[in-house]
């Protein structure tokens, strides 16, 4: 069986194409000082990919910032509502930044750009972020939205029984994670796990595409290692199949997945092995793989055309998931 559904780009030897290798240059500071001597929130408020990401503004969207009670605490949300008559479908989204950095505002554009071409409520989920709230504090927080979204659906015009979640990178990681939490879960059930450039195992942080591609490349081993121990620094094991989900016990009740696979990621490897660790267990799997691109392409779709690809590659599984 292949292990790509689908493949897309030109083989640059598994290299980056000119204008991602432009891209990830302009990060590359040999000067920069340690990663750990980073100022965390100023990282968190600043949106580094902007001058790449799309440019999308949709008037037929409502969006709206609110505060939902969840398990005795709140959560902030961001709403994106298409206009016109429901109950629409309802992807949950986890925004990626390695459970420390990024934000609601990041991650904006994709969310709006879901809910306009999904035709579907984004609820787009403020979690805690470590080294303040390490695992499983982040974790909860989206997981309580999503229960909130399957209790409080009508509330906001939703469909109960169109429900999806999906992130990138640590976004990733928090979706998978809640789709085994779930796959066992008495009333209610998942339609989709959009896995984008997902961490699949924070406990083996090295050998394959994580030593291929350590720096240089956008995303650094460095940054995955350091923040891997901020998000496990309340104790837990690295291992645990919530941190690293390539660990987990699946079983086929587990929801179908999507996965959007960048070639040039220190993640590419961990994540085509969780894919196919779905797949081998009886779960359905859609894979799709990407060429010369680094991690976080998508959030470069307005220079780099596989970006925009990936984005429209991905919508159409929301539709076929939510039956649209």
């Amino acid at each position: 069986m292949a292990i790509f559904d689908k493949e897309f780009g030109q083989d640059f030897d598994g290299e980056l194409c000119p204008k991602a290798a432009h891209i990830a240059g302009a990060f590359n500071n040999p000067s920069a000082p340690p990663i750990e001597q980073m100022d965390i929130g100023a990282a968190r408020r600043e949106h580094v990919l902007e001058a790449y990401d799309i440019d999308i503004a949709y008037a037929d969207l409502d969006i709206e910032n609110r505060t939902i009670q969840a398990t005795g605490h709140e959560i902030g949300v961001r709403l994106y509502t298409p206009k016109g008559r429901g109950p629409f479908p309802i992807l949950v989204f986890a925004h990626g930044g390695c459970w420390t950095f990024c934000s609601l505002d990041s991650h904006d554009r994709l969310c709006r750009y879901y809910a306009h071409h999904a035709k579907c409520i984004v609820v787009s989920v403020d979690y805690a972020l470590a080294p303040e709230h390490p695992y499983p504090e982040g974790l909860n927080d989206f997981h309580d939205a999503v229960i909130w979204c399957f209790e409080h659906a009508a509330e906001i015009n939703g469909d109960a029984s169109r429900i999806a979640v999906a992130g990138d990178s640590a976004g990733g990681n928090l979706s998978a994670a809640v789709a085994q939490r779930m796959q066992n879960h008495p009333q209610f059930r998942l339609s989709l796990q959009l896995l984008i450039y997902p961490i699949c195992d924070a406990s083996q942080l090295q050998g394959g595409s994580l030593d291929r591609y350590q720096s240089g490349y956008f995303f650094t081993r460095e940054v995955l290692t350091w923040t891997a121990s901020l998000y496990t620094s309340g104790g837990h094991s690295a291992t645990h199949p919530e941190i690293s989900p390539l660990h987990g016990s699946i079983t086929s009740r587990l929801v179908p997945a999507m996965f959007i696979i960048a070639e040039c990621d220190v993640l590419r490897d961990q994540a085509v092995a969780y894919s196919q660790l779905l797949r081998n267990s009886g779960v359905k799997v859609d894979c799709y793989y990407y060429r010369g691109v680094p991690h976080a392409f998508v959030a470069m779709a307005g220079k780099l055309d596989l970006g925009k690809q990936a984005m429209m590659d991905s919508t159409d599984s929301l539709k076929r998931a939510f039956v649209i």
